[in-house]
């Protein structure tokens, strides 16, 4: 059986004493349609980054869970029906995504990294050749400063 991960928030309406027996239900549900394995955690109560209908804060909450595949499609049913409760929920697939991230990895280390070309006269390319950088010029005194002026006023009269 697949392994799954449900990341979900609790409204703000939710009190802090009702937030066992609400994490417990979502536990529940879960197991009640056929998860195995099942590991819940609550990670506090945190500010959202947007409000979401009038909540402002909610209390995350994760269960890692092992299920068929086939009733996915209910407990989301299930979980969206108590929107008085749960404002938003996420069910992801932890081998699917693990793949996903593995695969990735690969492309990755297969890219080459693209040198930037110049075009020749005979309509080859070759490596651009990276620009000279400039040293900083020594530091002006007040002394120097004053000659410079000096000569571009004499400059300009004469």
């Amino acid at each position: 059986m697949p392994r799954y991960e449900l990341m979900y928030i609790l409204a703000s309406g939710v009190s802090d004493d009702q937030v066992p027996a609400t994490s417990a239900g979502v536990e529940q549900t879960v197991a009640d349609f056929g998860g195995t394995n099942i590991v819940h955690e609550m990670l506090g109560k945190k500010k959202l980054a947007y409000q979401i209908g009038k909540t402002r804060n909610g209390h995350y909450g994760v269960v890692n869970f092992d299920m068929d595949g086939k009733k996915m499609a209910a407990l989301d049913a299930k979980i969206r029906t108590q929107k008085t409760t749960i404002i938003r929920h996420l069910i992801v697939n932890i081998d699917e995504h693990l793949e996903r991230l593995e695969k990735d990895r690969v492309v990755q280390s297969q890219m080459k990294r693209r040198i930037p070309t110049e075009e020749t006269e005979e309509g080859t390319s070759t490596p651009a050749k990276p620009k000279p950088v400039k040293k900083a010029a020594a530091p002006v005194t007040n002394e120097k400063l004053e000659e410079e002026i000096e000569k571009a006023l004499n400059e300009e009269v004469a």
